[in-house]
């Protein structure tokens, strides 16, 4: 049975508290600053990768290592500079938006 898709997007300011939520649930290290990926499942917070250094944030009930893997995919394929990162990069530029992403098929 395949994990259900969940939604990547870009961390507004309005995600502080779901950030430090997640940060606590991680063990008490403090959200990531600057651009960050949020990975969420109808509307739950899940996880977050900060973009630049990649580190993660994870609800450890709620999440399971494809949604890293995949958070984490996704991250790279926005960071890279090459080949196919439309609708990756796009997160970017529309930060509303978000992409849906399976955890199976990244």
């Amino acid at each position: 049975m395949s994990a259900p898709a969940f939604t990547v997007r870009v961390a507004s300011p309005a995600d502080s508290r779901a950030l430090e939520s997640l940060a606590w649930l991680t063990g008490g290290s403090r959200p990531p600053a600057g651009t960050t990926l949020l990975a969420e499942r109808n509307g739950v917070p899940l996880a977050a990768i900060r973009l630049t250094s990649g580190a993660v944030l994870a609800d450890p009930c709620n999440t399971t290592l494809g949604l890293v893997e995949a958070l984490r995919f996704t991250r790279y394929r926005i960071m890279r500079q090459g080949g196919q990162t439309g609708a990756s990069r796009s997160l970017l530029s529309r930060p509303k938006q978000g992409l849906i992403v399976s955890p199976n098929q990244p």
